[in-house]
């Protein structure tokens, strides 16, 4: 797949082809201001990760309010995400876009200047999810807005963007190359700033990009897509956004994390944890339900479920995001146990995003129309490979021989499975459910990260860390990081199921296809042989040439 410039049509004028080459000038700079806005967002989250130590003996954080800022983030967003984009829909996704960047940027000016850990921490539920009390957890709703409304208004943009399905692939790479490279840089910016100059500036940094973004957005983004509400009421708007779902989704996407992050605190024996675990199951069943059976107008419309690849997408990217954020968080931690500090850790992982990125702009260029399945195969044995050469890693020596290639191989597996995924997710709805489909995608892929990736990889490293002499000893550590990234590989091993499913129903399908069209025309045929004449000698006899 190519973009390519078309000439202008013959008999056009100089002014007509300058206004075609302006207008093409004019899509990729709205394109440019969509993927860095992701980008400051993804970075965002990791500048905070890397600066948490200074953090909290500043602004005085104890231990448990610290960890909440690690993962009550990812499982709000993600449960915000499906109301973010239906919300895109209906009132339009360049409206959406706007002034969900303005919150954000509010919210980050309050981050920089607050001057203790209370300020500091519903700034951050405002910027982006962070419960600490019974207080904060009471307005987890509207602690999302700012980051959880930007992600899916920004993706469906890419569909108005670029109509033409060729251009749109190359959109959908930048998009997946520019979060990939912000996933990397983040933490590496965020190192520099605390080192060098303060972490207040992890703060001020997004806050000066995104302000850039958001008055470029004013201007680039003047005319409005198409949202619903216009032909509205105020009833009508609040049914489309799905208030049961919405009332059962978040708080049990937020008590499932809550849960599997203070079993691995207290124990899985505790009754408030088991209790939780149990609510949370409860809710997201119900949640389920409503949305199969009884909501007017789900978050995602059902046929999509039924007729399309969303199912199988939005589990892969669960998938992909387990082993993505789980192996990159071990990671982490182990090269750091083995002797490079947070800030040599960040450079390493460079790596990552430059593979990633580069995997993102050739892979649309490369896959044939049925490259995508090939790629899901492919992509889940170098993902496999890449991470089991991680549980070998026993000293900063080990690096460039075995941590390194092991980069390379499962960062291009997953880079290329997410991007498969998310061409699949988005050829599946019209313009018009853009918004919900973003969102829901993007809401597995948080959900798989934290829940299946960090939360569950966690409850297995610090169950065998114990059964080696505990988390203090880091021989025990490291044990327990070798046992989450098996567990990496179990999660990878699923993806190649679901992708090997995902393959076999594709070509059960097309032979089903092809069988239904040549009985149809088999049953014409006869059918016009009974009559006493041909298909040939009807056509014959159709122009009027003989009889």
């Amino acid at each position: 797949m190519s973009v390519r410039e078309k000439s202008p049509p013959p008999g056009a004028s100089a002014p007509t082809a300058t206004m075609a080459h302006g207008g093409r000038l004019l899509q990729y700079t709205r394109l440019a201001v969509i993927c860095l806005t992701q980008f400051v967002d993804i970075a965002s989250l990791g500048m905070a990760t890397i600066a948490l130590p200074t953090i909290k003996d500043e602004l005085g954080f104890d231990e448990g309010s610290l960890q909440w800022v690690l993962t009550a983030y990812s499982l709000t967003y993600g449960g915000l995400l499906m109301v973010g984009g239906r919300l895109g829909d209906i009132f339009g996704q360049e409206l959406m876009l706007k002034i969900s960047m303005f919150a954000f940027n509010v919210f980050t000016l309050i981050c920089a200047l607050v001057p203790n850990s209370i300020g500091f921490l519903v700034a951050r539920a405002l910027q982006g999810p962070v419960p600490r009390s019974s207080y904060l957890e009471s307005k987890t709703f509207v602690a999302g807005l700012a980051a959880a409304f930007t992600i899916p208004s920004a993706q469906a943009m890419t569909k108005h963007l670029f109509p033409n399905p060729d251009e749109h692939a190359l959109a959908l790479a930048w998009w997946g190359a520019t979060g990939a490279v912000g996933f990397v840089v983040g933490p590496i910016i965020g190192g520099l700033f605390t080192s060098l100059v303060s972490w207040r500036w992890i703060f001020w940094f997004p806050l000066i990009v995104e302000g850039i973004l958001n008055v470029l957005a004013l201007f680039l983004f003047r005319k409005q897509s198409p949202g619903s509400a216009g032909s509205l009421s105020l009833i009508e708007i609040l049914e489309r956004v799905d208030p049961i779902g919405t009332t059962l989704s978040i708080p049990g996407l937020i008590l499932l994390i809550y849960s599997l992050t203070t079993g691995n605190i207290v124990g899985w024996s505790n009754g408030g944890v088991i209790g939780t675990l149990v609510v949370a199951v409860v809710l997201l069943a119900a949640f389920v339900f409503v949305e199969a059976k009884v909501a007017r107008y789900p978050f995602v419309p059902r046929h999509l479920w039924k007729a399309t690849d969303l199912p199988s997408a939005c589990a892969l990217a669960a998938i992909t995001y387990a082993v993505w954020q789980g192996a990159n968080y071990f990671l982490a931690l182990q090269l750091q146990d083995l002797g490079f500090t947070a800030l040599e850790t960040s450079i390493h992982f460079i790596p990552l995003g430059v593979t990633a990125f580069l995997t993102n702009m050739i892979l649309p260029r490369l896959m044939s129309p049925k490259g995508p399945r090939i790629v899901l195969l492919v992509s889940w044995l170098f993902a496999i490979a890449g991470v089991t050469l991680f549980t070998f890693v026993h000293s900063t020596n080990d690096y460039w021989r075995l941590c390194f290639p092991g980069m390379i191989l499962y960062i291009i597996g997953l880079a290329s499975g997410y991007y498969v995924s998310l061409v699949k997710v988005v050829i599946s709805a019209s313009a018009e459910d853009q918004g919900s489909v973003a969102g829901v995608f993007n809401m597995a892929l948080n959900v798989g990260g934290a829940v299946l990736g960090v939360a569950v990889l966690t409850v297995i490293s610090n169950s065998v860390a114990d059964q080696h002499g505990g988390s203090l000893l880091v021989e025990a550590r490291l044990r327990g990081y070798q046992a989450a990234y098996y567990g990496a590989v179990a999660w990878a091993a699923l993806g190649t199921l679901v992708s090997i499913y995902s393959v076999v129903s594709h070509y059960r399908s097309d032979r089903g296809n092809i069988s239904s069209a040549a009985s149809t025309a088999s049953s014409i045929d006869r059918e016009e042989k009974g009559n006493g004449m041909s298909a040939h000698e009807k056509d014959v006899d159709s122009s009027g040439n003989t009889s």
